[in-house]
Formats: structure tokens, C-alpha cells, sequence
């Protein structure tokens, strides 16, 4: 089963037809390691569906420094969709972690899908409330938790990043220096 039908099933029962009138409005799209899906103050015109590979969505702090705040992987969505809606300035980038190939899909395709293909719309419903829900919470154990509740947390739900991601892309999403998670990973070796 194609990946993007597979996740599509994951919040709503979408026919095969539906699926074939939806996948014609996407575009391949291959990002090689390094390259932006988009930067920080430019308006997002796609969004994209990651059928392998990850990116990187990060905020550029006034120090210089960037703070990840999201890592896509397959069969999750990258963009920015206050951007993408209201063609305004993105408030992050979104950068390639990994060689990524994408389908993606323009403003025109995705509001004629969200027009014309009823069940896409559903789909789209089903997700936004899911995905506030998911921010939600992400913003409150942000907020609540020290690093090393946040590491545990990673460790607990997807401790696969350990291995695919560099070690100061893991430290920039806790919001602590790579120095500091190496603290980190020493205190809580036993679990």
C-alpha cells in the first residue's frame, strides 16, 4: 500500500478513488542532505508528505543560534501551514536531515482537494484536530519538563532518533547545549 494512503487510512477510511484523484495533484520532489524545504521568512507554497528520509523544522533565535522544534520522518506532513493558508512569512525553516524524497503539493492542488474531494477534507479536519492535540501537549511538556524529563520522554517514544539523527540536532530540540546532553545520556545510562 502506497505510504501516503496508508497514514490518509490512519485518520479516516479514504477510498481507493478518492486516492487516485488526490495523488495526481502532487509532484515527486527529491531534497538532497542540507537543502531547505523552505527558510525563515519566505511565504511556504507546498506542503509535503515525506515518503523517506527527515527534515528538520527549526527556529533561527536572535543569538544566531537554531532551536529544532519538529523532525518530520516518513509518513509525516512538512510545512508550515500558517504560512501555506495565509501567505505569510514562515516564523521557521525546514531543512533536510537525510537525502528526502517528497510528494508535494502546491496551494492550488491542496485547496482544489479540499474543495472537490470530500474525503480529503475529512481527512484534513480529522488530522488538524489531532495535530492540535498533539502541540498541545508537546508545548506542555516543553514547558513542564526539565532536559532530562524531556530525554526520558524521546528515549520512551521514539529512541530510534539516538541513531538517526546528530546528537546536536537531538540537544537543539531539548534546548540544551550537546555538551549537556552528553551529561544527560551518562545520568540516565540505566535506563
Amino acid at each position: 500500500m502506497h505510504l501516503l494512503l496508508k497514514t490518509l487510512r490512519e485518520r479516516h477510511s479514504f477510498p481507493d478513488t478518492a486516492f487516485e484523484q488526490l495523488i495526481a495533484l502532487f509532484e515527486n520532489k527529491f531534497l538532497a542532505k542540507g537543502e531547505m524545504l523552505f527558510p525563515q521568512g519566505t511565504v511556504v507554497r507546498q506542503l509535503a508528505f515525506v515518503l523517506s528520509g527527515s527534515l528538520r523544522q527549526y527556529h533561527n533565535l536572535p543569538d544566531a543560534a537554531e532551536r529544532n522544534i519538529f523532525f518530520a520522518e516518513e509518513g509525516w506532513w512538512a510545512g508550515e501551514m500558517d504560512s501555506f493558508i495565509n501567505y505569510t512569512p514562515s516564523s521557521m525553516s525546514m531543512q533536510a536531515i537525510e537525502d528526502c524524497q517528497l510528494l508535494s503539493i502546491s496551494r492550488d492542488n491542496w485547496e482544489y482537494a479540499t474543495r472537490n474531494i470530500p474525503d480529503y477534507a475529512l481527512y484534513q479536519i480529522k488530522n488538524r484536530g489531532r495535530t492540535v492535540a498533539w502541540l498541545k501537549s508537546l508545548l506542555t511538556n516543553l514547558a513542564a519538563e526539565t532536559p532530562d524529563e524531556k530525554y526520558r520522554r524521546i528515549l520512551k517514544e521514539s529512541p530510534h532518533w539516538f541513531n538517526r539523527f546528530p546528537q546536536y540536532h537531538i540537544a537543539s530540540y531539548l534546548g540544551v547545549s550537546p555538551e549537556t546532553l552528553s551529561r544527560i545520556r551518562k545520568r540516565n545510562m540505566h535506563l
